[in-house]
């Protein structure tokens, strides 16, 4: 936690990159509320969402918006922290001494998006297999849950081998561009149990906060300060996600 805090000015570029990134994407909903409000009110900021709960039955179209834009936010999120993440570990890594960042940034940036694709195989398989049983585990009542439990806990492992197979190529010399740094990183979240269940603790604390956004946008939307206590579970989820790659910055290269 201790990197994060002497990292204040990454914690305000991500929070800016992500602010931008919510505008950008919220433009064709706005857009779309706009013009199903225009013959019947004049709509007022704050209270868009609000509105557009009771246009659904008359306006699906809105109801397709809002899904285009949690697909692209949750893409583009994923495009953006994949390209931000060198400069993220070496800020963390760094202690402060942060004019090497940038350059060095541009030399690990193809290695950790290869790292980053090789990790989709082993992903995909333990999804497959975790999603498999949570679908066979759902008409069985409360098995149903424990399906579910499992297959968000998979989900946990693979960011924390993620983060630990990019922290190996940015930080520990690791093989640059072979399926084998993935593939290493699972094995390597299994041996060190200390830095597996931080990470999975914090992953669930940054699902927590984005499942706590949608609940207080469904049912609290247009409320006075309704849009700074989003904003504000939006920088703390940030900063969960921040100190989550910390863990893996502090884990070190581990037994190769």
């Amino acid at each position: 936690m201790g990197r994060v805090w002497r990292s204040p000015r990454l914690i305000l570029l991500l929070v800016v990159v992500q602010l931008a990134t919510a505008v950008w994407l919220s433009a064709g909903i706005r857009d779309a509320i706009g013009r199903s409000l225009e013959p019947y009110s004049v709509l007022v900021d704050g209270n868009v969402l609000t509105l557009a709960m009771a246009l659904h039955r008359d306006h699906p179209g809105i109801v397709s918006g809002y899904q285009h834009a949690v697909l692209g936010s949750l893409l583009v999120s994923l495009v953006l922290w994949t390209f931000l993440s060198p400069t993220v570990i070496l800020r963390l890594a760094a202690a402060g001494q942060a004019p090497t960042v940038v350059p060095s940034t541009h030399w690990h940036l193809s290695a950790v998006l290869v790292t980053s694709l090789w990790h989709l195989v082993p992903r995909a398989v333990l999804l497959g297999v975790a999603g498999t049983v949570t679908q066979r585990l759902m008409p069985h009542g409360h098995w149903g849950l424990v399906g579910i439990t499992v297959t968000a806990l998979t989900l946990t492992v693979c960011t924390c081998a993620l983060d630990l197979a990019r922290c190996h190529v940015v930080l520990h010399g690791a093989r640059r561009f072979h399926i084998s740094t993935a593939l290493r990183a699972f094995g390597e979240a299994w041996r060190r149990p200390k830095v597996l269940v931080t990470s999975m603790l914090l992953s669930l604390g940054q699902w927590a906060c984005a499942a706590t956004i949608l609940v207080i946008a469904f049912n609290a939307a247009g409320a006075g300060s309704t849009i700074w206590v989003l904003r504000a579970l939006a920088i703390l989820g940030i900063i969960l996600g921040l100190t989550r790659i910390a863990v893996a910055v502090e884990a070190g290269p581990g037994r190769r």
